[in-house]
């Protein structure tokens, strides 16, 4: 327990009022996430533990971390005896995609051969759903698929194709653990096998998306993820068409995001339900270069029309008779240009006649789409990639004087709808967005966000998995690993109050801190974010008077280093996944101003109740992880 310290009475404080900063309160949106085609994102999250299971071949992503290591992906390749086989991609015979693998046997003896890739995690036990689509020619015997390592078979099951495609499906369960087992197709020739469309799933999916991730972001409370980015909308990042990626995933075309293959199972219905799973609205980017009004109504109508229209009807004939009533739809990713501001009021006519409740998003904010389409836009969506706050600030005020002169009566709100302390740092630097210097850098934006609520509704951090190191969860093939500033956002979403409150300082009173204090009105309880991102410990006299005079012991979550190294680099791994996360402890002050110390390179959160309120065993659950005595970690 952290001792209480006296606070002389003439010491100037730092002292939190009661008054609300703004008239506004704090959306949860705020605490926002995002996803999007690129790289190893998707990937990391679907659980299909094979690549490329239709053959199209892997490709290089076209931008780096670490060369040496960051594309992970495990191709397809001959084994047993292959010196009599030929191992051809067939254009002809395939189910989907652009070939399958063929693969015809010599001569008139018998020998063994077939197909494997390695890398894959088994665990003793766990069932994975294995499915493939088989024909043959010339074969007499069946064909065998077998997980194994080093002569041990952890499970295996056989199939008797023929000249049909046909799909096979069987339970494999484990009988070991391996991290590096590998699947294999085996058969004897001669004769001639096909193969297309193979996958190798946990039976314990959440609709096809990694348990582990499903809670993990659960836990974050995002309220809303956003589904866009430049595979959707910039030539030559990707080839994503959203109609490709709905229906029967053994008849979705694969399609790569700069320059990596993706896996066709999470397609844009499965990213739907994904948000669904963890409790947050989705918030879908439509396809702007390229498209017309018509093709973003078809989408709307796919998602939210009745089952009497052409798209409702499809979606029903795709398994899901429901309309899934998606409130948030943005027009474009990134684009402003005059083709934009011309086409946007079509795009807005378009799909408010599908579905009149929508609440549409602009794309980024300029004078000429609000003045063309300002009627319809509920927000305007800038990005913000930069850890200058005041750069951030002043953009804020340039929307809030662009809205007021181009949209005059139009309550319009503001969703950064990607935001990151950097986009475009690739190469070795892209690792500064796993440190904790990161993590600090946005608590101090979402510190910034508090105190313009009145105009920021949703903000959408970029991104959420793996992403080369910009993901707050990092992923292999079995386990994952929180990055500190997860553990920075799990704080601000699940304790942060919904009223913003004014500070009374002095500039020497609050130096080298970043603060917000916030009001949960229904528990009376005072939460304070205190950033302290210098490399020394800063005490601060604390005025806490507006909420009782007595005093309290209160809980505080510091997120740290565990190892107090002093360095802002930092950062959590597989090996040490502990290092950087919020601990909680319990404060002990006998009256209302005392004297606190921030921690170098720290985020404090400390929680106060108000003299209306309950104790923090009463709080608002939902929000919030139980309280525990003594220090401990979330």
């Amino acid at each position: 327990m952290l001792q209480f310290c006296r606070l002389p009475a003439a010491e100037a404080s730092i002292r939190i009022t009661r008054e609300p900063l703004l008239a506004a309160s704090i959306n949860p949106m705020q605490y926002g996430q995002f996803v999007e085609y690129l790289c190893d994102l998707v990937p990391a999250m679907w659980a299909e533990k094979l690549y490329d299971g239709s053959f199209e071949g892997l490709s290089s992503y076209k931008f780096a971390f670490i060369k040496q290591t960051d594309f992970k992906e495990k191709s397809w390749y001959p084994s047993g005896a292959v010196n009599r086989g030929h191992y051809t991609l067939d254009k002809e015979a395939r189910v989907n995609g652009q070939v399958s693998q063929k693969i015809a046997v010599d001569g008139t003896a018998a020998c063994t051969l077939g197909l494997s890739q390695d890398g894959i995690f088994v665990g003793t036990g766990q069932p994975c759903e294995f499915k493939c689509w088989l024909k043959s020619e010339g074969l007499h015997g069946s064909v065998r698929v077998m997980l194994h390592h080093e002569g041990t078979v952890y499970a295996a099951s056989q199939f008797r194709p023929n000249r049909e495609w046909k799909k096979f499906q069987a339970r494999l369960k484990p009988v070991g653990q391996d991290v590096n087992a590998t699947l294999s197709f085996e058969f004897q020739g001669p004769g001639t096998l096909w193969i297309d469309h193979v996958s190798l799933m946990p039976s314990d999916t959440v609709n096809g998306w990694r348990p582990d991730v499903v809670e993990a972001v659960g836990a974050l409370k995002p309220g809303i993820i956003r589904f866009g980015g430049s595979a959707l909308d910039e030539p030559g990042f990707g080839e994503f068409e959203w109609k490709d990626t709905i229906g029967d995933p053994d008849y979705r075309k694969p399609f790569r995001a700069w320059g990596g293959l993706q896996p066709t199972g999470p397609g844009l219905e499965e990213f739907v339900q994904f948000c669904h799973a963890v409790q947050a609205e989705p918030l879908i980017c439509v396809r702007f270069s390229g498209r017309t009004a018509l093709d973003a109504a078809e989408e709307i109508e796919y998602f939210n029309g009745s089952t009497n229209t052409p798209m409702g009807a499809r979606r029903a004939a795709n398994g899901h008779p429901g309309p899934y009533g998606i409130k948030y739809w943005q027009i474009g990713n990134e684009r402003q240009s005059s083709e934009y501001d011309q086409q946007a009021a079509a795009f807005c006519e378009a799909m408010k006649a599908i579905d009149p409740a929508i609440h549409i998003l602009s794309s980024f904010p300029t004078a000429g789409s609000l003045k063309k389409a300002g009627a319809y836009f509920d927000y305007v969506c800038p990005h913000h990639y930069t850890p200058d706050l005041p750069e951030c600030e002043r953009s804020l005020d340039s929307i809030r004087q662009l809205l007021h002169e181009n949209a005059p009566g139009r309550d319009i709100k503001v969703a950064v709808t990607e935001w990151n302390t950097t986009a475009g740092d690739w190469g070795l630097g892209r690792a500064t967005l796993m440190t904790l210097a990161n993590a600090l850098a946005c608590s101090r934006y979402h510190n910034l966000l508090h105190r313009h609520c009145d105009l920021v509704e949703i903000a959408n951090r970029s991104n959420l998995i793996n992403s080369f190191g910009s993901g707050i969860i990092q992923t292999d093939n079995h386990r994952l690993y929180k990055t500190p500033t997860y553990y920075a956002q799990l704080l601000y979403a699940t304790l942060a109050g919904e009223r913003p409150l004014r500070i009374e300082s002095t500039d020497s009173s609050t130096a080298g801190l970043d603060l917000s204090a916030t009001l949960r009105a229904k528990d009376d309880e005072l939460i304070l974010f205190a950033v302290n991102p210098t490399l020394a410990d800063i005490t601060r006299p604390l005025d806490l008077s507006a909420f009782g005079s007595r005093g309290q012991s209160a809980p505080v979550w510091t997120l740290a280093d565990r190892d107090h190294a002093g360095e802002p680099d930092v950062r959590n791994s597989f090996g040490d996944p502990d290092r950087i996360r919020a601990r909680r402890a319990l404060f002990r002050a006998r009256e209302s101003r005392f004297n606190y110390r921030f921690p170098a390179l720290s985020l404090t959160v400390l929680q106060w109740r108000g003299a209306r309120g309950s104790s923090p065993a009463r709080s608002n659950t939902s929000r919030q992880p139980s309280p525990v005595q003594g220090q401990r970690s979330f």
